[in-house]
């Protein structure tokens, strides 16, 4: 008994929980089996790699800050396949447009399923280990002009320098001067080192107008629309109306 309370505490300072956790299991299956050491400490160490995966999975997916997270799992790929083509999905929830630094827009009608896609690849890229920010395109602008400069600062390091950035809702409402200059930024500082996620209500050919500048507007969109993967449809099924039953909500609602 004194043997295992040692050695629960040198654990501890180890920072191997998930070896100690695991290690009654290995015990029974080592006696059962035959197991002989070296394989009896692979499934140890196997087992604490899980647990530190899992835990920085979860840290990820907290920072991300989804709100109420959305996988692909649950993900309905037929309710609106021509809107939605699966076969585009998957091909993204590989996240091979993020090692090419591309970026995604997703445009089409409210309710079809864009923010519940893009936080699915998000998802997908968190688990690839991808650091991502998902936010409402406006959240994001009030959050960068915060009464506290420190805290503006720390976000705008963070949309800077993700792997993902995701904004959702883009070109809700007309920008002013400020807020064009800040998505200008970002624009300039992620463009060809990390990709962003745009999904909006509107084809992209209508975003200039939410621009108080047409030349700035112009710049900022070539950079982050011009090579970019498109999804656009005029048309989709609403799976708010059709199967959760909630109507037409506002478009900082997030589900699907």
């Amino acid at each position: 008994m004194e043997m295992r309370h040692q050695l629960r505490e040198q654990l501890k300072r180890l920072k191997m929980p998930g070896l100690w956790q695991a290690l009654d299991v290995r015990l029974g299956e080592a006696q059962s089996n035959n197991l002989g050491h070296l394989e009896f400490l692979s499934l140890l160490v196997q087992d604490e790699l899980v647990n530190r995966e899992d835990n920085m999975l979860s840290k990820r997916l907290k920072a991300a800050g989804f709100g109420v997270q959305k996988s692909f799992e649950d993900f309905d790929y037929r309710f609106n396949e021509e809107a939605l083509p699966a076969s585009m999905l998957r091909d993204l929830a590989t996240c091979h447009f993020i090692s090419q630094k591309q970026n995604l827009v997703i445009g089409g009608p409210p309710g079809i399923g864009k923010t519940h896609a893009v936080k699915a690849i998000g998802h997908q890229a968190a688990r690839c280990g991808h650091q991502v920010l998902f936010r409402t395109t406006q959240k994001l602008l009030a959050e960068l002009q915060s009464d506290s400069s420190e805290r503006a600062e720390r976000i705008l390091r963070r949309a800077v320098a993700v792997d993902l950035l995701i904004l959702d809702d883009f070109a809700f409402r007309k920008l002013d001067q400020r807020e064009a200059e800040l998505l200008y930024l970002l624009a300039e500082e992620r463009l060809g080192r990390a990709s962003t996620i745009f999904t909006s209500n509107r084809p992209p050919e209508d975003w200039y107008a939410i621009f108080p500048d047409t030349v700035v507007g112009g710049a900022i969109l070539d950079r982050l629309v011009s090579s970019a993967i498109k999804i656009i449809t005029t048309k989709g099924r609403s799976y708010r109306r059709e199967v959760m039953g909630t109507g037409n909500r506002s478009l900082g609602d997030a589900t699907p």
